[in-house]
């Protein structure tokens, strides 16, 4: 082959790699971000049967699924429980970050015409990186059982304020927390209060405002906030603010009773029956948060504070001594149906070594106040220098003398086990001194 033969050979390859790399480099030249998830407004459901939708954004597609093997696997009823790992490619023009809750969605049929979403889970971004290949990813953290990479990923879309400040309510929550864990609690309460002027039922925001009033000692302020955030409280997402917001809002409430018999039995029923539809509740953080059938799993593996169980026990002793001046005629006379079917309503207590399912139509004052000693003597096992121990020996000081020898011996035990336990730290001198009077009288009985 001649010389010429051979450089023409050569530059017809050539021409046929560069024909090849041509639409190759056209392909490579396209912005990965056009094949991402867009922004976009959706409506959000938490069934399909819930009538009250949320606002959200669409801001990316689930790529991967995974566990986390950071933790030991933790079974229960046969199915793994740790937190799982989702990977998701979020658009560039979502306002996201680490720690921010998120939905994970799926879009209905009908998606195009109303863009209408069911949320299937919640999670909390953990990282954010970019990458050559995706674009911007997130991994997400939650109980992820029911996800599977047809899904989505969206956020709640928060209102803007009319005067003309772009900020929403989440970007004043995040400043007051900012401010907060700063100690400066004047600019945290300042920040709160835009956050309640953009999104006055955020029980979130409601909650951390009360927090702030109860540390300034505004009672009237904070019993607002809570009770505003305790008729949300299905909407937190994270089960300690839930536990922590049940047991201010209780506090809260049973400092707030009225000073009559009569009237403490209508406000003391109705906060009785909210108390357990909260308790209820709790089950919508997973099947494990589920109050356990068997009473001694409930009694021993409480999930609520010492505050929750000291308040708890007040309420308790509360009605019982308002139940003590009435005969079951008169009670019929102050309370409605309902409110006599909340009253009425078995009680689970424990005192000394018994067991006993107390029927309040039967034993009246006495179921309640054994419920009381159970949830002071829980409050204990939580905290020992709780001051549910001065509860408890006031109440059963106030029980001994119309008790019969079987019953003083229960109350004997109770107060001897309870009483050095409070003399161990400082209190209040009158209560100390309250305390080695009542010891003193039933060591000589």
């Amino acid at each position: 082959m001649s010389l010429g033969t051979q450089y023409f050979s050569a530059m017809r390859r050539y021409s046929t790699v560069r024909l090849w790399l041509f639409p190759l480099s056209l392909v490579l030249a396209v912005p990965l971000t056009s094949v991402r998830a867009e922004v976009y407004p959706l409506t959000l459901y938490r069934s399909y049967g819930d009538m009250q939708s949320l606002p959200g954004l669409l801001i990316g597609k689930i790529n991967t699924k995974g566990s986390d093997n950071s933790i030991p696997p933790r079974q229960i009823l046969g199915y793994d429980v740790r937190m799982s790992v989702v990977s998701a490619s979020v658009d560039n023009q979502a306002k996201i970050y680490p720690g921010m809750k998120v939905y994970i969605v799926k879009r209905e049929r009908d998606h195009q015409k109303n863009r209408a979403a069911l949320i299937i889970a919640e999670g909390e971004i953990d990282s954010i990186s970019d990458t050559v290949f995706s674009g911007r990813v997130a991994q997400i953290r939650g109980q992820f059982s029911m996800v599977s990479r047809q899904h989505f990923i969206a956020i709640p879309q928060v209102e803007k304020s009319r005067d003309g400040d772009r900020k929403t309510a989440q970007e004043y929550f995040l400043e007051a927390e900012r401010h907060r864990h700063e100690r400066d609690f004047a600019r945290s309460a300042q920040k709160l209060q835009h956050a309640r002027e953009l999104e006055p039922n955020n029980p979130l925001i409601n909650l951390r405002y009360a927090e702030l009033a109860l540390q300034n000692g505004a009672e009237d302020k904070a019993r607002a906030a809570l009770r505003k955030a305790f008729v949300e409280r299905r909407r937190l997402e994270d089960v300690n603010e839930y536990l922590k917001l049940g047991s201010l809002y209780l506090a809260s409430e049973v400092r707030a009773l009225p000073l009559k018999s009569q009237d403490i039995l209508k406000a003391g029923t109705a906060l009785l029956a909210a108390t357990r539809q909260f308790e209820k509740d709790l089950a919508q953080f997973g099947k494990d948060l589920t109050p356990p059938k068997s009473s001694v799993f409930r009694l021993k593996h409480s999930r609520f504070s010492a505050q929750y169980h000291l308040h708890y026990g007040i309420l308790l002793r509360q009605i019982a001594g308002a139940l003590s001046e009435f005969s079951p005629e008169a009670i019929t006379k102050i309370l409605g149906y309902s409110e006599r079917d909340v009253l009425y309503a078995p009680i689970e207590t424990r005192v000394a070594r018994e067991r006993v399912l107390a029927l309040p139509r039967k034993a009246w004052d006495r179921a309640y106040s054994d419920a009381a000693i159970t949830h002071f003597e829980l409050a204990l096992k939580k905290d020992r220098h709780n001051e549910a121990a001065y509860e408890l020996i006031d109440l059963c000081d106030s029980l001994w003398d119309g008790s019969d020898n079987n019953r003083r011996q229960q109350l004997k035990e109770i107060i001897t086990r309870y009483a050095p336990m409070y003399l161990e730290t400082a209190h209040e001198d009158q209560r100390m001194g309250r305390v080695r009077s009542v010891l003193n009288k039933v060591s000589q009985a």
